[in-house]
């Protein structure tokens, strides 16, 4: 789908919201007011690199798997603008990741994402290798503001911000084309496990709904809402099972029954003026 559709840039925040702290494995001081965002290349890298297979040594007779990892400047250059221009709106600040250390593809990445900032003067670019990226993320997570990685280390490194927020119920995402539109979706999986039980958390949809409001639809006041709607829920202590925590005087709901809430939440806030 990622190659029928064009769809080469992901887009994961993890943002630790005030009412969820506890929900993180890490320490409250550590994961306090983190707000992250992890642009991913979706189509190209390790991944999708040819030649690729297994193989057997003429002269070994050994089996030998092999994958390559590689990137075009053009590729580079078009996911390395998404992370700019998301920079542009955030914070201002972008942390590349790679391991130009060893890797000669990642050195060509440094290089052109070095002359793409060129165009972002007001952007503050920095590079880290993705080993002690890993490490960063646990340690002092609120150093980073957007993270612009390749597919293998985005794939990986978007998955441990993930678990900063402490659910993966609560984290949307979005995958994005050059142009046309994309796909909003929650980060979690179909969760087969509980299908049908009216247990899972439906946050992570709505908020990937926002987040199509304000990256796709260029519609950013109705997206405020919707969050405003999912925070206000927190607010008054709606838990699905993922986020509950027993004695702290909270409601357990079910998939339905939080979306409803939700729901509600947004024909109020609706009626004020932040939609004008």
């Amino acid at each position: 789908m990622r190659k029928q559709m064009g769809l080469f840039a992901n887009l994961r925040p993890a943002k630790v919201l005030p009412q969820l702290i506890e929900a993180s494995t890490l320490k409250p001081e550590i994961v306090e007011g983190v707000d992250i965002m992890v642009i991913r290349e979706l189509t190209g890298d390790v991944y999708f690199g040819e030649p690729k297979g297994i193989t057997t040594d003429a002269t070994t007779g050994e089996r030998v798997g092999f994958n390559n990892m590689i990137y075009s400047e053009s590729e580079i250059k078009r996911i390395a603008k998404v992370a700019f221009d998301i920079a542009g709106k955030r914070n201002g600040e972008v942390c590349s990741i790679d391991k130009a250390n060893v890797l000669d593809v990642s050195q060509l990445w440094k290089e052109v994402v070095i002359e793409e900032a060129k165009a972002y003067p007001d952007i503050k670019l920095s590079h880290m290798y993705v080993d002690n990226a890993a490490m960063q993320l646990i340690r002092w997570p609120k150093q980073f503001d957007t993270i612009l990685c390749g597919n293998i280390f985005g794939d990986i490194l978007s998955d441990e911000a993930s678990m900063l927020v402490g659910s993966l119920g609560m984290l949307p995402s979005a995958s994005l084309p050059a142009e046309g539109p994309g796909v909003f979706e929650p980060c979690h999986g179909s969760a087969p496990d509980i299908a049908g039980q009216d247990m899972a958390n439906p946050m992570a949809m709505i908020l990937s709904a926002a987040m199509m409001l304000r990256y796709d639809l260029a519609r950013p006041a109705e997206a405020d809402v919707l969050e405003a709607a999912v925070e206000k829920c927190l607010d008054d202590n709606l838990r699905t099972a993922d986020i509950y925590a027993e004695g702290k005087g909270q409601t357990l709901l079910g998939c339905k029954a939080m979306g409803e809430a939700v729901a509600k939440a947004v024909e109020e806030l609706a009626k004020k003026p932040v939609m004008a």
